[in-house]
């Protein structure tokens, strides 16, 4: 499965997940996307930058944890 297709996937069940949240459920929701989006673009802006190799490697780091489904570390 490609990245995009996978991104789809995940996304859609995201998203009816989300619709079934009551109101605070999805206000915690997009905070959380909001403040782990924010680390993302920080990362790679930091791996960007010259000498921002270990960044780089954090940024890695990062998404891989995010893309994992584990539940003690959401919210």
């Amino acid at each position: 499965m490609d990245k995009m297709q996978s991104f789809c996937t995940h996304i859609r069940a995201a998203l009816a997940c989300y619709e079934d949240m009551p109101p605070e459920g999805q206000t915690k929701a997009r905070l959380y996307v909001t403040r782990k989006a924010e680390s993302v673009r920080r990362l790679l802006d930091a791996a960007n930058c010259p000498g921002g190799e270990l960044a780089g490697e954090l940024a890695g780091e990062l998404l891989q944890k995010m893309q994992r489904l584990d539940d003690d570390s959401v919210i």
